[in-house]
C-alpha cells in the first residue's frame, strides 16, 4: 500500500511538473513604418577639413615556420607585451589595417587627439625571406583631419 501511493504520488508530481512549464503563447501582428528617411546627403568638400599632420606608425616583427610571431618594435620602441595598447580605425568605408599594425595606431590618436578623421594614404610593406622565417617591417602614414568650424 505504501509503495503504490509513493508510485501514485510520484507520477502525478511528474505529470503537474510537466503541466505547469506550458503557458499560453500570444501573438500580436502590429503594422508600422518608419520615420527615418531613407537617404541622407550631405554636402562637404575640401575647404570643409583642415590637416592637423600626418604621422608615420610602423611595427617589426619576425614569423619563424608561418606561426610562431614574435613583434620586436613598435613605432620604433621595443614592445612590451605586458603594456599593449589597440586602436581600431573605423568608419564607412572599409580601412584595411589588420593584424599587428592596430597596435601602433595609438602613436597617431595621442599626438592629434582632437582630430575627426584619421585617414590612412600609404601602407608600406619590408618583407625580408630567411630561412624558414622571414623579418616583416610595416609601416602606415596617417593624416589627421578636422572639421572646420
Amino acid at each position: 500500500m505504501k509503495r503504490i501511493f509513493l508510485t501514485l504520488s510520484l507520477v502525478t508530481f511528474i505529470i503537474l511538473s510537466f503541466s505547469s512549464c506550458s503557458g499560453v503563447r500570444q501573438v500580436a501582428g502590429v503594422q508600422s513604418t518608419s520615420f527615418t528617411p531613407d537617404y541622407v546627403r550631405v554636402e562637404s568638400n575640401i575647404n570643409d577639413y583642415v590637416l592637423l599632420g600626418e604621422s608615420v606608425v610602423s611595427i617589426e616583427s619576425r614569423e619563424y615556420l608561418g606561426f610562431i610571431k614574435k613583434i620586436d618594435k613598435v613605432n620604433g620602441e621595443y614592445y612590451n607585451f605586458r603594456d599593449v595598447k589597440i586602436v581600431e580605425l573605423e568608419g564607412n568605408t572599409n580601412i584595411d589595417l589588420r593584424g599587428d599594425i592596430k597596435m601602433s595606431l595609438y602613436k597617431v590618436v595621442d599626438e592629434y587627439p582632437q582630430a575627426d578623421y584619421y585617414v590612412p594614404t600609404v601602407k608600406k610593406t619590408e618583407v625580408e625571406r630567411m630561412f624558414m622565417g622571414k623579418f616583416v617591417k610595416e609601416s602606415v602614414v596617417i593624416k589627421a583631419y578636422q572639421l572646420r568650424p
